[in-house]
Parts: C-alpha cells; structure tokens; sequence
C-alpha cells in the first residue's frame, strides 16, 4: 500500500481533490448547502434534531412530536445515518449542522477516494494506479448526483472498499482481525443507509460466492469459515440491535407502491449518458433526455459509468488475470448490480420498454403476471402499475423479484442506488487496468518490486519506470477528473437562513400549531427545517416513511379547503393555515386543475378562516442551471419562494 509518507501524500492529494471537484462548496461550509432547497434539508433537520435532543433536551432523538402533530414522528421510520453522525459527532456538536453536513459531505470524497487507493493499492501493489482506481469510484457522477439531490446517507460510501479490502485481507492473509475489521466496515455501511443493507450487504455475499468457488475447497478451510463467520457475527452484533426496533415498529406503514418503484429505477441509457452536470457539455448532453416526470432537478444519467473507467476496466478485465478469481467476481458483481439498479422493468429514454406480441400471447402472459403479482407474491401488487404500453409486454427484470417476494424489499423505492456497487466494481477493474498500464500488477503476498518503482514520495533516479508510470498515472486521473469534472456546482446552492414568515411564526405562542398546504410545500424538507427557526409544532413533517395514522389523513387534507379537511385540522389542534398561492398556480395543487383563485373562493365561502396577512419568501436557491434545462414537471420556484397568504383557524 506504499509507505507511510505514500499515503499521506495521496491522503492530501484527495483532500485538495475533493475541494476542488465540489467547488464553491469550500466558500459556504457555514452558510449554504449543496443542490436545491430540498431533501438536503431534511438531513440537516435531522443532524440538528439529533443535537438539539441530546444538547438541549437532555434525551435520546427517538420521537419527535413536534412534527406531524398530533400524532408526532417515530425516527425509526428514517434512515439510520449513525454511522455519519458517529464520523462528524465533533463538528455536530462544536459547530452546528450546516457546517456538521458540508464537512461530511468533503470527508464522503476524501475517504471513498482514499479507502479505494487502499484497496487497490493492496491487490495490485501499484500505488499510481490505486490514485486513479481511487477518483473513478470517489467523484463518480452516481456521488455528484446524491450531493445535488441531498441524499446525505448515500455518500459515505468510504466503507465499501474498506469492507472488501478487509474481507480479501481476510480470505488471503486467515488472520481474524481481519474478519472483525471487515465485520466492522461492513456494519458502517448498513448503519450509514439502510439501503446498503441490500445494496452493499448483498452484494457482499454474492462477491464471497462468487470469490471462493469452487466452495468445496473453501469449505475445507476451516480457518476461512470460521474467520467470515466470525465477520457477520461482528457485522449482526453491530447492527442488530438498531435494525430490531425498526423491524418491530408499527408506529408507520413501511413500504413503497410498486408505481413509485418502478418510477424510481434507472435507464438504460442512464449508465451511458456523458456527464450531464459537466460545465463544458452538461447542458447539451442533458438536453438530448430532458424530459422527466420525477423531481423538476432530476437529471438524467446520475449513474453514468465514464467513458474511461470503463475502458481502463476492460483492460483491467482482460490482464487482470494474476488476481484469481477476483477479476470474474468483480465482473458479475458489476454486471448483477446493474440488472438490479434498472429496476422492476426496462427502461430506455425514461421510458418503459414493451414487446408488442400476438393477442392471445399478450393476454396469456399478462394474466399469469397479473396472478402472480397480486394473489402470490410477498409484497401484492398490480401488474398495472408498470407504466406500458397497452397491448404490449414489458420487459421485465430480476428487481421484479426482489420487490415482490424478499423481505423489506417493497422498502427499497430507489432501485438505481444498486448502481452504485456497479460503479465500485467498474472503479477496481479499472484501477487494475491502470496497473497494467502502469508497470503492471503485484499481486498480495508476491515479492515487493523496488522501493523506487512504485513509491509516490520517494522515487529515484536509480527507477526510471517510476517516473514514467507516475507521469502516465497524471495523464489517466487528468482524464477521469476531465470526464467527472461537475464544478462549479451544476446545481448550485441553498443558503440556509431564517425566512421573514419563519420570524412572524416565532412571534406566536408557544401552543400555536401550523400546516401549510399545498402539501407540496408543508411535506418537504425546507419546511420541515424551518421550525427550528419559529419552533412551532406543526401538523406535517418529511420522513422516509410517514406514521401510519398520518399517511390515513392524507387524503382528507388533499381536499383543502374542504369542510372535512378543515374539521379535521380543528381536531388536531391546528390555530394556523400557510397558503402558497404561487404553488397552486404553478401547478402543484393537491387536486387536478386547482388554482389560487379557485382556493381562495372556496377559503372565503368556508367562513372558518380569518385572513391575517400575506408574506413574501425570499430566493435561497442560486448559481444553477440543471431546472433551466429540464422540462416535464411543474416549475419548482413557485414553491421555493412563494406568496403565502396566512389564515386562523376557527
């Protein structure tokens, strides 16, 4: 893995990196947040939340009940990110949570980078390759993508290569410590997500099967057996007991519609799209797929593989061959994870692909899917829900399988975050490729090559191939860097500061209770963070998963400003109703066609609400440019930065 001043020296090279691949980031640790005023705040409400409980309120942030008032809000519902909040407790709690979630996102770069220099460092004893292995999987478009989207818990992916490296460490070396380390990164990764329970943990017993064949002979290693044995007790001892509380919650109704699932998973052409938040060919190359029904900020190729990784990785496939059955094993893994990532159904363009087929064969197959996903299967659903064609077969695909009949996997809505292990196993191949352009590959345990040779900090005359394979490592990270490059940020950023509205709601008494409709607004992340500005208990929230008793009323407070929606906010306690009348006309009304016009007539008629006064938000989403190019959904302004027309309840 090169010596100690090695790693240090490509320690701070990805320091300097990811500074610079994240630019402006650097200039507004203390003040902004990547991306739009979204899920990103969701995540900083839920590391402040985490402080504030321990902080000010003295107990551990296992309900909220000041959200989704009355009924509150059981934080088993959300994803875990322990890990996260273990790895930056300091600055959460020194600092504050904007600089607490800029910090982890810098470290998410710095240390995948550098886990996967480590990695390949140890399987191809080329440290200048590792660099390049290293940037591939560390500024990958799928980690650019989760940064502007704000899915915090996604990005330390840093445990991934830490987890194989270990557990090759393990298989190749015997020695237990070994076990219990990749036990331990193993753990971090689920305790991150608790999509890498599936995403990761999956993949990690498909990696071993696919690794130790033939089995017979891994069986007879007794040492081996009970060195991984020893590595899942670790890994179940560490996350059981956060996983069991979840499993056993009944607060919440712990699954997605097969609609949404399949509305979540990657195209085809998703993994081959060029860099789309690139600043020379971005806006182009996202223009030719700019269509999209999701979120207004959704691009299109968030799992693009780069031209050059995969390249390197097919040279890496075909010399990679001193590594035994780690080639084939990456490869498959790889290959498996990229069916899954493609979700429920074919995708291409963003759209279903279907077989048009004879009339009795497309009833025939449509009737025997239709049973067998609604009278069969795990998790029931309808065969409908998988939007095709009509008189038409969709090509359907192994995460079908997943979502119907393994258990938790209707939890799993966002099936393209499979991609990620695809990305990993494209990065190492490539890394191995670059090794074999680089002066080629050592293999674990073979004789150490010339300490000049390989060494980044101390290379010498006496070692001419150091400096060639040093300069041809600089010419391949120059052009992973050049093919990822998404600086300065495509989607820019969000300033996080108290809103005039936030301020007014602070000056109300403590028993106020508040909703906001359109429920665009009142169930997002901004407004979910903005009590901690006003403090004021509010009848919505943001979660993974909504309480169950919540999720009910859904459909009443749809029909705002109906009788029905508004006796029931009265039964909740509800004192104030925020009204986005920008949001309405925008689009983003709860009911087909709705207008402001057409709300507040039906508020006025109503009699039960006093207007009070209209307040102007201000912009807090700059310096971007994906949403100027993507068209199909609602604009998203209007509900960032409204009208809102303030009314009491009577």
């Amino acid at each position: 893995m090169g010596s100690a001043q090695t790693r240090f020296g490509v320690l701070v090279l990805f320091v300097i990196l990811s500074v610079l691949m994240t630019y402006p980031l650097v200039l507004h640790l203390s003040t902004a947040v990547p991306g739009p005023p979204w899920d990103n705040f969701v995540w900083l409400y839920d590391l402040w939340w985490f402080r504030h409980s321990i902080v000010d309120l003295g107990q551990w942030p296992t309900n909220n009940p000041g959200i989704f008032y009355p009924y509150g809000y059981d934080l088993r519902l959300s994803e875990t990110m322990l890990a996260n909040k273990a790895l930056i407790a300091p600055v959460l709690f020194w600092g504050d949570e904007i600089l607490a979630y800029n910090v982890l996102l810098l470290l998410g770069f710095v240390l995948t980078g550098y886990a996967t220099y480590l990695l390949l460092a140890y399987l191809t004893g080329n440290p200048y390759a590792a660099v390049v292995g290293g940037a591939i999987f560390a500024f990958c478009p799928y980690r650019m993508h989760a940064m502007a989207a704000g899915w915090l818990p996604l990005l330390s992916t840093q445990w991934i290569p830490l987890t194989f490296l270990y557990m090759e460490r393990t298989i190749r070396e015997g020695k237990a410590r070994y076990a219990v380390a990749a036990g331990l990164f193993l753990a971090l990764n689920i305790l991150s997500s608790w999509y890498y329970l599936y995403v990761v943990g999956g993949f990690v017993g498909v990696y071993l099967l696919l690794r130790l064949w033939p089995w017979k002979r891994a069986l007879r290693e007794r040492g081996l057996v009970r060195n991984l044995l020893l590595g899942g007790l670790v890994a179940g001892l560490l996350v059981l007991p956060v996983a069991w509380p979840v499993l056993t919650v009944s607060g919440g109704s712990m699954g997605w519609s097969l609609k949404d699932v399949e509305k979540w998973a990657a195209s085809l052409d998703d993994f081959i799209l060029p860099n789309v938040y690139h600043p020379l060919w971005g806006d182009y190359f996202l223009s030719l797929r700019a269509f999209t029904l999701r979120y207004p900020w959704y691009a299109p190729g968030f799992v693009y593989l780069g031209w050059v990784a995969v390249v390197l990785a097919v040279i890496g496939l075909r010399r990679g061959g001193r590594q035994g059955r780690v080639v084939p094993a990456l490869f498959w893994l790889g290959a498996l994870s990229f069916l899954l990532a493609l979700g429920v159904a074919l995708h291409w363009g963003n759209r279903v692909v279907a077989v048009r087929l004879p009339p009795q064969v497309e009833r025939f197959l449509s009737r025997g899917l239709s049973t067998l996903m609604s009278k069969w299967a795990l998790h029931k659903a309808s065969y409908y829900d998988i939007a095709f064609e009509s008189g038409s077969v969709p090509v359907l695909l192994p995460a079908l399988f997943l979502y119907l009949f393994v258990p938790l996997g209707n939890t799993l809505r966002t099936m393209y975050r499979f991609g990620v292990m695809t990305v990993f196993a494209v990065a190492v191949l490539a890394g191995m490729g670059a090794a074999s352009l680089l002066g080629g590959i050592r293999a674990p345990g073979e004789e150490r090559a010339p300490r000049g040779r390989y060494d980044l900090v101390n290379g010498s005359a006496r070692a001419r191939p150091a400096a060639r394979a040093l300069n041809g490592a600089v010419v391949l990270l120059a052009l992973v860097l050049l093919d990822f490059v998404s600086a300065p940020l495509a989607y820019g950023l969000s300033e996080v500061a108290p809103q005039p509205l936030d301020r007014w709601l602070a000056a109300l008494p403590e028993d106020a209770v508040v909703m906001q409709f359109p429920l665009t607004r009142s169930l997002s992340g901004l407004n979910l963070y903005r009590q901690k500005y006003h403090g004021k208990k509010m009848a919505y929230g943001h979660g993974t998963f909504y309480p169950a008793s919540y999720q009910y009323a859904l459909p009443t407070l749809g029909t705002f400003p109906s009788e029905e929606s508004l006796a029931l906010l009265k039964s909740w306690g509800v004192t104030h109703v925020l009204v986005g009348s920008g949001a309405y006309d925008a689009g983003w009304g709860d009911q087909r066609g709705q207008t402001w016009e057409r709300v507040r007539a039906q508020i006025e008629a109503s009699g039960r609400l006093r207007f009070v006064g209209v307040i102007y938000e201000q912009p807090l989403w700059r310096d971007e440019r994906v949403s100027q190019v993507i068209y199909g959904s609602p604009p998203v302004v209007p509900v960032l930065v409204d009208k809102i027309y303030i009314y009491e309840l009577h």
